[in-house]
């Protein structure tokens, strides 16, 4: 539904600016300019940062770790990286059952439901 939303108000946006701007059509330009606004107030919010108290000798390491992979991609990869893809796989679901609860704090304002999904986090079905 939601790209269905996206596409249709990508559209009058489009056409706002064909007709309305560059055509002259009053109808159209108010439209898009409608359309253009409701996609910019409908945007994603900022991504959530997890914060914690960090004591006297205490470190901080940040990793990138490319996601294993899944599907098609781990068929087809060699029979020894499709074991290591698979044992990695088993340590993010080993993780993610053994991570504490974290404070999540929006890096930005939060509404209600964001608060709301903060509490409760989704888990990847693949994992």
């Amino acid at each position: 539904m939601r790209s269905l939303f996206e596409r249709l108000a990508r559209n009058l946006v489009r056409r706002g600016i064909r007709d309305g701007l560059l055509g002259g059509n009053g109808i159209w330009l108010a439209l898009g300019a409608a359309a253009w606004l409701v996609r910019w107030l409908s945007r994603t919010p900022a991504k959530r940062v997890v914060t914690e108290v960090i004591r006297v000798g205490e470190t901080i390491t940040v990793t990138s770790v490319p996601a294993p992979p899944y599907g098609r991609k781990a068929r087809k990869l060699p029979t020894g990286d499709r074991r290591a893809a698979e044992l990695a796989r088993r340590q993010v679901k080993a993780e993610r059952k053994r991570a504490p609860e974290r404070a999540v704090v929006p890096a930005s304002g939060s509404s209600s439901s964001e608060q709301k999904a903060a509490k409760s986090p989704k888990r990847d079905k693949r994992g």
